[in-house]
């Protein structure tokens, strides 16, 4: 077979599985915004099913026979011709697929969909028991998916390198193990220092139609398009990519607390601007898709902590706000910064301040991380958990809701996804001072309401590059530069001393 011929076989084969997984994103997002409640058991047969047909079409063998061929072609001379790069991301695919078996795939699907639904009960109900059962099974699968796909050092690295290729469990523990003392020293300054920021106005009521209303506005401006999406209320905030021209947010909002639905719209609508930016041209293929979940992360962390918590911003919206909400008028502009911006130990992780919120992850990490290895039992991992929080943060939930059952992540067999939210909000560290340093500061910006600017150089540094380079890579070229963890934890000590005053 002619290269040419091969890759047009592997082209229709490539958005046949973008179709699937389409099917897969919106079965799954229904099941989590609207359906019956009784429907849960069917769909997730149907998710298993679709999910088993999208796999054992991934690894057919008429695809290793194109793959050989279409490596013949003249593209190959480039690695970043888009042919080449679909070509390289299509081997990984169908070589991982290869050492998964198809029931498998399609037991894990169907665990997961029925154990995100007992979770949600169990943990509107603190009933961690009822939970156990569902959070051992799929354990237990993920460590046979891992086995099966076969790693060098532990089963962690099989699963996280699936959400972002090239970082080992090693790897991330030792930029963690760092980051996680730093962060500390943070958290011990900012109590040492004795300065107390009053936050008690965000915890006004704040009617939630009109929490709607003011965020929608916001994402407008930032360059969210609605006639490309839609925004949906749910228990645990997510983005689906649907397909082109179909990106949907969902949200949860608390009426006397603010910044709950507000950053987490903010942090949706980061995920989904990246998702509106690939190249349509070629969807369906590693050419026009994100190239990892960290470089996903540092989109969504980037538009709600470097944009939405800045000074810039909230000079330009503050404004827009206390026309939304009077009740409000009676707080300075600086005072409602300082107090979005305020470092506080909290329970749950979607809440957490940028300072506390790298040390959630971290505790996450290490227990999946020592589930995996075989080093702690399930029944073990509340208590695990309560520990490593009081160790870490200082505080010990009041009970499983706030603590182990907070996260759909382990129910929804995502194990390994943890580690891309610390590296997003080290990309995106670095994506701040690209953009002050080759446009203008980032805050300048913000005020004078440029968000298009803003966006437009992440469109063509990141989004419209797809999978072109690999995360690091993609990164790195957008920034001129190597990664530093470092000058994410130098960002911090500047805003810190910004908003606390001097702390060391």
């Amino acid at each position: 077979m002619r290269p040419e011929d091969a890759y047009k076989e592997l082209l229709k084969w490539s958005r046949k599985l973008a179709l699937l997984e389409s099917i897969v994103e919106i079965l799954e997002w229904d099941q989590r915004c609207y359906i019956p409640q009784k429907g849960n058991t069917y769909r997730a047969e149907q998710i298993g099913y679709v999910a088993r047909l999208r796999h054992e079409m991934m690894r057919k063998p008429e695809v290793g026979e194109w793959l050989a061929a279409a490596e013949g072609g003249a593209w190959c001379s480039d690695p970043l011709l888009d042919e080449s790069v679909n070509l390289r991301e299509w081997k990984r695919w169908h070589e991982r697929a290869t050492k998964v078996p198809s029931g498998l795939v399609e037991h894990i699907a169907r665990v997961t969909s029925e154990a995100q639904t007992v979770w949600a009960k169990a943990r509107e109900n603190n009933d961690w028991k009822s939970f156990e059962p569902c959070m051992a099974e799929v354990f237990a699968l993920k460590r046979e998916e891992a086995e099966a796909i076969g790693y060098k050092e532990e089963p962690y690295d099989a699963l996280l390198d699936q959400f972002e290729p090239g970082v080992t469990a090693s790897l991330f523990a030792s930029i963690a193990g760092r980051i996680k003392e730093d962060l500390q020293k943070l958290v011990d300054s900012v109590r040492d220092c004795g300065k107390q920021i009053d936050d008690s106005f965000l915890c006004r009521r704040f009617p939630i139609p009109i929490q709607e209303k003011f965020g929608t506005m916001v994402l407008k401006r930032l360059g969210y398009d609605f006639n490309a999406g839609r925004v949906d209320i749910t228990v645990h905030p997510f983005t689906v990519l649907v397909g082109p021209s179909d990106v949907r947010i969902t949200v949860r909002y608390d009426e006397h607390d603010f910044r709950v639905g507000f950053f987490s719209m903010v942090h949706e609508g980061g995920h989904a601007l990246y998702d509106q930016g690939l190249d349509a041209e070629h969807w369906g293929t590693p050419r026009g898709m994100p190239v990892s979940l960290g470089v996903h992360e540092s989109q969504s962390r980037f538009w709600e902590n470097m944009v939405a918590r800045s000074k810039g911003f909230w000079k330009f919206f503050y404004p827009r706000l206390l026309q939304h909400f009077p009740i409000l008028a009676d707080v300075s502009l600086d005072n409602f910064w300082r107090a979005v911006n305020k470092v506080a130990p909290s329970f749950i992780r979607v809440e957490a301040d940028e300072v506390t919120y790298g040390l959630h992850i971290v505790l996450r990490f290490e227990i999946e991380r020592d589930l995996l290895n075989g080093r702690i039992l399930i029944r073990d991992v509340p208590d695990i958990w309560n520990q490593k929080m009081k160790e870490y943060l200082g505080i010990k939930p009041p009970d499983n809701k706030f603590g182990v059952l907070q996260d759909v992540h382990w129910s929804a067999g995502l194990i390994g996804y943890f580690p891309t939210y610390l590296l997003g909000n080290i990309y995106a560290a670095h994506l701040m001072e690209a953009i002050s340093y080759q446009i203008a500061p980032l805050d300048d910006l913000l005020e004078r309401g440029q968000f298009f600017t803003i966006l437009d150089w992440l469109r063509t540094r990141i989004h419209l590059l797809g999978c072109t380079y690999r995360p690091k890579e993609l990164i790195s070229q957008a920034i001129g530069q190597e990664i530093d963890p470092s000058l994410f934890v130098g960002y911090l000590k500047r805003k810190i001393a910004e908003v606390y005053g001097v702390v060391s």
